[in-house]
């Protein structure tokens, strides 16, 4: 390639501006290592300037030349100091609000690297490439290195998704990934492999910093025949995934001697003739003599060139690898933008530490440079350790370069903030223009008598997609009548929410009853094959659902193999929509509970990550044990940014889902966006629901001003017969129990207002979940019977009453909104030695909980309000079985609750009242010297 490129980039120019980012890294982690306030016992801060070092060039090319602004990038996280260099020097530093750093505050932000950022005071950088940096705009966070190249192919995955479902979105966006050839074993990224290629995804660029090490020192080699370097290795996997690959070896100084006389024998040498381990021997060496030794020895035919060349011209041969030459590396990029349907895979050979004093030596890891060697970085860019991060001079042409390169980005930058802005409020206007997310779906619930929560989550799919596909084609959902009928009212008021939602399952969704979602929908390139015009000549009638991909608008679910990793990273990455788009796209996967634990590191980096996305995981717990025992697993999965659910009636479910899309579509999920739903497949009554809720004492009419309630067909002679008063209407009940079920508990079996109810004698506070409803309510009716009042309270989100987002919330639900206390009452109890003496003894009102999981999941309920609990829940692994069997084996059957609802009551103690001496001399007047709590805590008293 000649200095000049077809767009007139001077690559001399380019190096100067590079060596410059090189040397403000360099500077970055040494200030970031040598604090004035440093503590002797705070570790090393670190930084990775050798791996910088590998990747400096391949990032200069990427960010001075090849990304345009609508372009996204995902690195390799200890190159994170080198990304801030670049950016600094293109003054692309902003705060949260929008509003741009000046020269003085980005040379002060430099200076941050892995500070601790205090609220209100300046921006600074997290160790990785993170969120809140103040140059992370389309970068991805990269504290971990196997899922953000993942994220990057299903947010291509997404853009195109959005396009072609009507969206604006930009067209042209491609997606970068750079990571080193040590994290390329990440198995992650192989099981996403094939979906870039499968899924036509031109778009996407994955790179490799090859540069043969990793932290402990020179990667592992493997020799045979075929093979002698993990390079062709993983050209071959990416070949054979349905990637094209470029192997970027050279730079122009090898380029050069290959042509001469003896050089094809030494780049045939280099490119498969000599170990990486021997390489980086003679790299790390540096000994001209022990080169030409090694490679004449490899290749006698190498040696009439080896000789042509002075020591340090052949020294430099050695260490001219392409992934250190701008023009080769550019060119490489610029050819992976060429290809619309086929994902590339750009192989750069570099040195780590190159530049350094730790060139290639296999413990440079974590060196760091010497205050001298520093120094003499700077003074070599014409920087100072007094001014490390000083820019180009204002009239320089690496200032001018730099100021356009700034100009063309801030410009796309603020034309997609206007972008975002607009989406966001057209979707918005369209859903108060048809009136609101409706609080629920209206699933008509009268033909399923007993229904579980995975067959509602069936009725809402097929509902939400019939609506959001009303009259764009596919195949009918609920009948052709249905289909060709015109929404109603409600319909379409529900219209411009539903079009935000599609499903994505892995390898789960007909067995999860999203099957007519499936029938025809599926996304992705049309691909018609010889097969399939077969099938289609010969009128073969496929097996319903159809699975054939189609890019349709009426398309709405995305179809994975057996890879939850790979349908969670899809998920967060559709989810990421509305951050980056304006668009809130709503995805809700569907996934085995169980196998959540295969996808907890995508997990977490989409709540992380602030995605917007719903998990419908069920079947859960050891319900689902009939199928196999090791399904059983309900984990506490307890994460900043995701709320959990676990509805038990079908109704539950509808009023949990609407609430989060409507959360979703008008922006009112902070703090909750990432949605965990787990459903069961075990059947409750539906008409239960409203037949104990008409129960309660609040819920009566004409009860009386202090009437006490008596159970149906009990004999209680000062007290009405609870069947004799109706209750108010269902509709009523069901809008108070819908608040209750989205504030995250409510009563099922309330006692309060019953005679003989007795807080401190004869009460338990009986919590449950999902599916064991059943059990905790049987227990109830068996308590009653010996004359134990046991409320049933069924929690919905253990989160919002217990978990993260109660303790922020002070758990006011749970002691507010649901009474529970740790209240003492008086008792009144008969001494055993004088039948004519009465104490009063004071005693709270025990806890007992029942869940099909971890016992994490509600048992710190106790410890909250101050009582003694008892906690029933899943602590060892299951068995095949019915789930009464299951049940009984794990000690959360009906007989188990009620046992230890009795061994609560007969397990708490009695209060005692120990008086101090202290308490005594006070009482006698005399004073104490030391200070009171309460002086600093005065709100206590």
């Amino acid at each position: 390639m000649s200095t000049e490129t077809a767009r007139g980039l001077r690559f001399d120019l380019l190096e100067r501006i590079a060596d410059r980012a090189f040397a403000q890294m360099v500077a970055m982690i040494h200030i970031a290592n040598s604090r004035k306030d440093k503590d002797p016992s705070d570790p090393k801060v670190g930084g990775h300037p050798a791996a910088c070092a590998s990747s400096f060039h391949v990032l200069g090319a990427l960010h001075l030349v090849v990304r345009e602004p609508q372009d996204f990038v995902c690195c390799k996280p200890h190159a994170s100091p080198i990304d801030h260099a670049y950016h600094h020097l293109m003054r692309l530093m902003r705060r949260e609000d929008g509003t741009w750093l000046t020269d003085d505050e980005s040379e002060g932000l430099m200076e941050r690297l892995r500070k601790f950022a205090q609220p209100g005071a300046s921006d600074v950088f997290q160790s990785y490439h993170a969120k809140t940096d103040p140059d992370s705009f389309h970068f991805l966070p990269s504290g971990t290195v196997g899922i953000p190249p993942v994220n990057s192919i299903f947010l291509a995955l997404a853009y195109r998704y959005a396009a072609d479902h009507g969206f604006d979105v930009p067209k042209d966006a491609h997606f970068w990934s750079l990571m080193g050839d040590s994290e390329f074993r990440e198995g992650s990224l192989f099981e996403a492999m094939p979906e870039a290629s499968e899924r036509k995804l031109g778009n996407v660029t994955w790179m490799i910093d090859y540069n043969r090490q990793s932290l402990d020192g020179t990667r592992g080699t493997w020799e045979d025949d075929a093979t002698v370097n993990d390079a062709v290795r993983i050209e071959r996997t990416a070949l054979a995934n349905g990637w094209k690959v470029v192997q970027v070896r050279h730079g122009r100084r090898r380029l050069e001697v290959f042509e001469q006389p003896g050089g094809k024998a030494l780049q045939k040498l280099l490119e498969g003739g000599l170990p990486d381990y021997e390489l980086q021997l003679l790299l790390f060496r540096r000994d001209a003599d022990l080169v030409r030794a090694t490679l004449t020895a490899a290749d006698p035919a190498c040696a009439q060139v080896l000789e042509q060349l002075s020591d340090n011209r052949l020294l430099a041969v050695l260490g001219d690898l392409g992934g250190h030459d701008l023009h080769c590396v550019t060119e490489a990029m610029q050819l992976s933008r060429t290809e619309p349907d086929v994902p590339y895979l750009l192989i750069f050979h570099t040195i780590k530490g190159f530049g350094l004093e730790c060139y290639a030596d296999p413990a440079n890891h974590s060196s760091l440079p010497s205050k001298k060697e520093v120094s003499e970085v700077l003074e070599r860019n014409g920087l100072s350790t007094e001014r490390p991060f000083a820019h180009f001079p204002d009239d320089s042409e690496e200032a001018r370069f730099l100021a356009e390169r700034a100009k063309h980005f801030k410009r796309g930058m603020e034309q997609h903030a206007e972008l975002i802005q607009r989406n966001r409020e057209d979707v918005r206007r369209r859903v108060e223009d048809a009136g609101g997310v409706p609080d629920s779906l209206g699933i008509d619930l009268s033909m399923f008598p007993l229904a579980h929560t995975q067959q509602m989550w069936g009725q809402i799919a097929a509902k939400l997609v019939r609506i959001a596909t009303h009259g764009l084609g596919g195949a009918p959902i609920g009948g052709a009548a249905k289909a060709e009928a015109d929404l109603d009212e409600f319909e379409r008021q529900w219209a411009p929410a539903a079009n935000m939602v599609m499903t994505m399952s892995p390898d789960v969704g007909t067995s999860t009853q999203i099957a007519p979602t499936m029938n025809s929908r599926i996304y992705g390139p049309d691909i018609v094959g010889k097969g399939q015009r077969d099938r289609e000549s010969a009128k073969f009638e496929a097996r319903h659902p159809e699975l054939v991909q189609h890019s349709n608008a009426f398309t709405r679910h995305v179809r994975f193999e057996i890879c939850e990793q790979n349908s969670m990273s899809a998920a967060g990455s559709f989810g990421a929509m509305n951050m980056y788009t304006g668009i809130p796209l709503m995805p809700i996967m569907t996934v085995y509970d169980f196998f959540l634990k295969r996808a907890l590191d995508q997990l977490y980096y989409n709540v992380y990550w602030r995605s917007e996305f719903v998990l419908m995981s069920t079947p859960s717990g050891v319900t689902l044990s009939p199928e196999g025992a090791q399904h059983s697993w309900k984990s506490d999965i307890q994460m900043p940014n995701l709320i959990t659910w676990e509805p038990a009636f079908a109704v539950e479910l509808d009023w949990i889902l609407s609430d989060a899309i409507a959360r979703q579509v008008e922006g009112r999920n902070v703090g909750r966006s990432g949605v965990l739903i787990r459903g069961v497949t075990r059947s409750l009554k539906q008409k239960d629901l409203l037949a104990h809720l008409g129960r309660h004492a609040a819920n009566k009419q004409g009860l009386g001003a202090g009437t006490l309630l008596a159970p149906a067909g009990s004999n209680w002679s000062d007290a009405t017969d609870e069947s004799t008063l109706p209750a108010v209407d269902d509709a009523t009940l069901l809008e108070g129990l819908r608040t209750k079920v989205l504030a995250g508990a409510y009563h099922l079996i309330d006692w309060r207002g019953y005679a003989g109810y007795e807080p401190g004698d004869n009460v338990v506070q009986l919590f449950c979940m999902g599916s064991l409803v059943t059990e905790a309510v049987a227990a109830s009716e068996r308590l009653l019977e010996r004359g134990i009042y046991a409320n049933v309270i069924v929690v919905s989100s253990p989160e919002l009453l217990c978990g993260i987002l109660g303790h922020e919330e002070d758990y006011r639900y749970l002691t507010e909104g649901l009474g529970i206390s740790g209240d003492l009452y008086a008792v009144p109890q008969v001494a055993q030695d004088a039948a004519d003496l009465v104490t009063i003894a004071g005693r709270r009102v025990p806890i007992v909980s029942v869940h099909d999981g971890e016992a994490g999941l509600l048992d710190n309920l106790g410890s909250i309000v101050g009582v003694k609990q008892l906690t029933l829940a899943v602590r060892r692994f299951s068995k095949c079985g019915r789930p009464n069997e299951v049940y009984g084996y794990q000690g959360i059957d009906a007989d188990a609750v009620f046992d230890a609802c009795g061994r609560a009551l007969a397990e708490t103690a009695l209060e005692s009242v120990q008086v101090s001496r202290g308490v005594l001399g006070a009482l006698e007047g005399r004073s104490t010297e030391r200070p009171h709590w309460r002086e600093l805590w005065p709100s206590a008293e």
